[in-house]
């Protein structure tokens, strides 16, 4: 068996290192090489040649593509980094003038910092680079997370609860909650009571397209429980439905407002204490010194600043 550590860097093809890194993102032989620009031989070789390098299968063959076995995942979660970097220090642009650029970045959203941040951030963006433009990327953690592994993103905007040693992160800003309602909601006065909140329909909000948000969780841990009458993956059809029915939302504190300033909403203070959450920017570390990437790092955090 092959000991990889005694292996003559000299007379390594680092090719193998960049198929390898396709083979990890795209779990097909196939969809590798369609990424790399080679054909499906010449993919599978090269993955043969890696496994006599290595002494390791790498990957399984199952029913939904390739699994990395436990080697592979260590090796990505070394190698993956430092392709980044070196890819970034090929292309790096050593002078970026914004004012002047017609570059596009790709910045992976949830469908809540698009409406919370993008607004302002393209009214930024059209006043200070009229030529740069947004390609946008929408998924969940783990999807945003691949996209920035792979160099398919600039940066990664949303909820980030767990940390990623090649990835940098800078709090953007924090975020609370508030009820909202139509203002002729038969039920609601100028204050919402834990009996009433309890006793009304609710509409939840829920990019895990369940029944269960952070209320309900909280709610669990007092032995009460709310009704979710209607339970919808994004947040667009939140104000029509609340306008004509009398359901109920807790919604994040901004999305609230912003709705409230096309569709008549009344909006009251929640009747207990709901812990708030902290959007964050995330980007590769290979990006850190990347003038474009640091201009709109910086201007995505002025953006911030301004919400």
């Amino acid at each position: 068996m092959t000991n990889i550590h005694h292996i003559n860097l000299a007379g390594l093809d680092l090719n193998l290192l960049v198929v390898f890194d396709a083979l990890i993102a795209a779990g097909s032989v196939t969809r590798a090489g369609e990424r790399l620009g080679l054909s499906q031989p010449a993919t599978s070789n090269a993955l043969a040649r890696l496994r006599r390098l290595t002494g390791d299968d790498l990957f399984v063959r199952t029913a939904a593509g390739l699994r990395p076995t436990p080697r592979a995942l260590a090796l990505a979660q070394q190698l993956s980094p430092v392709l980044r970097q070196i890819q970034g220090a090929l292309l790096e642009d050593v002078t970026f003038d914004p004012a002047t650029s017609d570059r596009v970045f790709a910045i992976g959203m949830s469908d809540y910092v698009e409406f919370t941040l993008l607004p302002r951030l393209m009214q930024r963006l059209q006043s200070v680079a009229p030529g740069v433009s947004l390609q946008i990327r929408s998924g969940d953690r783990q999807a945003l997370f691949a996209l920035l592994d792979e160099g398919a993103i600039d940066i990664a905007c949303g909820l980030f609860p767990e940390a990623v040693p090649w990835h940098q992160e800078q709090p953007l800003f924090q975020e609370t909650y508030l009820c909202a309602a139509r203002p002729g909601h038969p039920s609601l006065g100028d204050a919402l009571s834990l009996d009433n909140y309890l006793a009304l329909p609710h509409l939840l909000v829920s990019v895990k397209e369940d029944r269960v948000g952070r209320v309900d969780n909280l709610l669990a841990k007092q032995g009460l429980k709310r009704q979710v009458a209607l339970s919808v993956p994004h947040f667009l059809a939140a104000p029509f439905v609340l306008a004509q029915t009398d359901l109920i939302a807790t919604l994040a504190r901004r999305v609230a407002l912003g709705f409230a300033q096309t569709q008549p909403l009344k909006l009251l203070p929640l009747p207990f204490e709901l812990e708030g959450f902290s959007i964050a920017m995330r980007w590769h570390r290979s990006s850190q010194s990347s003038p474009p990437a640091q201009w709109l790092r910086s201007l995505i955090g002025e953006v911030a600043q301004t919400l």
